[in-house]
């Protein structure tokens, strides 16, 4: 089965090993545009790292990702249910507070983002 703009190239084996991989990395944007059609890269990037480890702070976010602090927390503000900007939020991202560290809070995935995390984790795991 071929995913919607992938094609299967057929004529040595570099091309058919270069159209599973493409074909592979359709099915996983395809699975981000469940969140939102209009995902960025940052926001794939935020959203991953934010399921393979839950309860991760903004401030982490933005050294595992290597954007700016104000760019996580509009992302993260824009994945929960606050919204930004007046962009009503996805609600794929919860923020809560840290136990013992009034000043950091911790993001998870929950709803769709650990359903699409879910899906994504298994395209890479089991192609």
């Amino acid at each position: 089965m071929t995913a919607k703009g992938a094609s299967a190239v057929t004529n040595d084996n570099s091309s058919i090993e270069d159209a599973k991989w493409v074909e592979t990395l359709t099915l996983i944007i395809n699975e981000f545009r469940k969140i939102s059609p209009d995902i960025t890269a940052n926001q794939m990037l935020v959203l991953l790292h934010a399921g393979a480890k839950p309860g991760i702070t903004q401030k982490e976010l933005s050294k595992a990702t290597d954007l700016a602090d104000g760019t996580v927390s509009r992302i993260c503000a824009l994945m929960s249910d606050r919204g930004h900007q007046g962009r009503e939020g996805l609600n794929v991202i919860s923020i809560d507070p840290i136990p013992g560290d009034f000043r950091s809070k911790g993001q998870k995935l929950i709803g769709a983002g650990k359903k699409m995390y879910a899906s994504v984790r298994n395209l890479m795991t089991n192609r």
